[in-house]
């Protein structure tokens, strides 16, 4: 994948968590998407063209701590701002 279309999947992120910083977030490598916790358990997922490091890098840069659940049948990362 170049560059330009990793930027524009990086912008992608940016403009996703801007909407709810405050929220947690998920990131699913399995489905290539990352999600926000909303109230009453539901969530908004945005489907990337990303591999999962990539989007675990960017979370980090915006100023969140991913790290794996401590349920160990969960294979997603949870995001939560720092």
């Amino acid at each position: 994948m170049s560059d330009s279309s990793n930027n524009s999947e990086l912008e992608r992120i940016n403009k996703f968590v801007a909407v709810a910083p405050q929220n947690s977030y998920n990131i699913d490598q399995y489905k290539g998407q990352i999600c926000r916790q909303l109230p009453g358990g539901q969530e908004e997922c945005l489907k990337l063209n990303l591999e999962y490091t990539q989007m675990f890098s960017q979370m980090q840069k915006l100023g969140f701590f991913c790290a794996l659940p401590m349920d160990p049948t969960k294979t997603h990362m949870e995001c939560t701002r720092v």
